[in-house]
């Protein structure tokens, strides 16, 4: 028979794996993405890697201002399940929902008519990237409201309990990404040698235009839109998108909780952006605008956002069991799941890092096998393995931070860490013409000083 804390333990695991593989899932619209496009002819291939690389940190900066909200309608939903009050679980996922919906728009009219500007403002080259950057962020940053809908939709269901919900409409929105960038990157061709002939024939036939790099965010934004349309169909069928409709009104109690806590959440996850917005800038400078340096440097970072997506699986896992025993008023638990989720989170990361080390060249080559590209690809991922590794423990103990409502803690520790000492010494380092492995070690001794404080603060609350 099993003992409380192995079944505890067991709960926790299997509650983690779906957020865990589907945030997986969502990491591999990125890392699809930017295979499929490094796959195009010639030096397409390393030009279209660039693009995606300078645009990425634009369109999850907006994703970013969504997530604390969204976040925090996850906290609340799982703080009244955790209560038994069904009735406040419809009322708040369907006032989260209008405020949610008002926001995308917000945020996603003036990403769609300054995305030249941004491209600009990102380092985009004069000519055809820049063009292609404009191209690609007013499709993203313009959709911004699929990407919020399924973000806040599939947070709705890890809320509520149903991680296999959750796994499977990531599963679906990838398989419907994938299918909709073979059509739309590569249109009529010409194709890469491994493209099917009976595909190619077909492309050929329907007459699907060859967007390149842009074709790659029209297949996500329609991959989100329609998985966040079967995903608020089902919602409603089952019950927690049924009420009034007057309770779509963005106002109230439930709207004034999610700006506190979407603002303190987002001004954590802004600060990583900001700081991971003056990497790139300063690896554009330093590695001096050359396509394959850059390409392999974000080949890197599309690596490293798969591992801080399967830590934030672990971390979301925390954050919903941490707030459901809370809202059921049992504290005891709450700090024995929050620890075994750090635990589990640990050792998961360091079983993928090792791997990563080995074959960081095949992993790098495998997106393009330019050269350059898998140079520096490869230096990124052995400068950044420790961090890599340390990384589970800050997203995991912020996370749980957050369903204990200390909003201000990670918020102050990650601007301190990152934009109070990193980015600073970025720009110096920049600035004296220092090389290119200098930033990468800064970048990899930041990260492993960040998980420092964040267990060093748990150990303090510990006693």
């Amino acid at each position: 028979m099993l003992r409380p804390q192995s079944r505890l333990a067991r709960h926790v695991l299997f509650f983690g794996l779906p957020l865990v593989l589907g945030l997986a899932c969502h990491a591999a619209f990125n890392l699809v993405d930017t295979l499929l496009v490094g796959q195009l002819a010639g030096p397409e291939g390393a030009a279209a890697i660039a693009v995606t690389g300078l645009c990425d940190p634009v369109s999850t900066f907006q994703t970013i201002l969504l997530n604390g909200p969204i976040a925090g309608a996850g906290v609340l939903l799982a703080l009244a399940r955790g209560a038994g009050n069904h009735d406040g679980v419809r009322r708040t996922a369907l006032q989260a929902l209008g405020f949610v919906a008002a926001l995308c728009v917000a945020i996603s009219v003036p990403g769609w008519l300054l995305a030249g500007e941004i491209a600009t403002a990102m380092g985009a080259a004069e000519g055809s990237q820049h063009q292609q950057c404009a191209e690609y962020l007013r499709v993203m940053l313009g959709g911004g409201l699929t990407a919020g809908l399924f973000l806040y939709l599939t947070t709705t269901e890890r809320a509520l309990g149903r991680t296999g919900v959750f796994l499977a409409f990531f599963l679906i929105s990838n398989v419907l990404n994938l299918v909709l960038g073979l059509f739309l990157i590569y249109g009529d061709g010409p194709f890469p040698h491994w493209f099917p002939d009976w595909l190619a024939e077909f492309n050929r036939a329907c007459g699907f235009p060859r967007l390149g790099v842009v074709g790659s965010a029209w297949s996500t934004v329609g991959a989100r839109g329609i998985s966040a349309l079967l995903l608020l169909g089902l919602a409603v069928l089952r019950g927690p998108m049924r009420g009034a409709l007057s309770w779509l009104a963005p106002g109230g109690e439930v709207a004034l909780s999610l700006l506190r806590i979407g603002l303190w959440n987002n001004g954590q996850i802004a600060a990583r952006g900001l700081a991971g917005g003056i990497f790139i800038r300063c690896v554009q400078a330093a590695g001096g605008g050359r396509e394959a340096v850059v390409g392999g440097i974000f080949v890197g970072m599309k690596v490293e956002l798969l591992l801080t997506l399967l830590a934030f699986g672990w971390g979301a896992a925390a954050q919903t069991l941490v707030a459901t025993s809370l809202g059921g008023g049992k504290p005891d638990r709450a700090r024995h799941e929050e620890r075994l989720c750090v635990a589990i989170a640990t050792l998961a990361g360091l079983a993928l890092v090792l791997p990563l080390v080995l074959f960081a060249g095949p992993v790098a080559a495998f997106f393009n096998p330019e050269p350059g590209l898998v140079s520096w690809g490869s230096a990124y991922l052995h400068w950044m393995a420790p961090a890599f590794a340390a990384a589970p423990l800050n997203i995991v103990l912020s996370q749980a931070l957050v369903a204990r409502n200390r909003l201000k803690t990670p918020v102050l520790i990650d601007s301190a860490v990152l934009l109070g000492g990193l980015a600073p010494a970025l720009v110096a380092a920049t600035l004296l013409r220092a090389p290119l492995e200098v930033l990468l070690g800064l970048n990899a001794g930041a990260g492993l000083l960040l998980s420092a404080v964040y267990v060093a603060l748990a150990r303090r609350s510990a006693h």
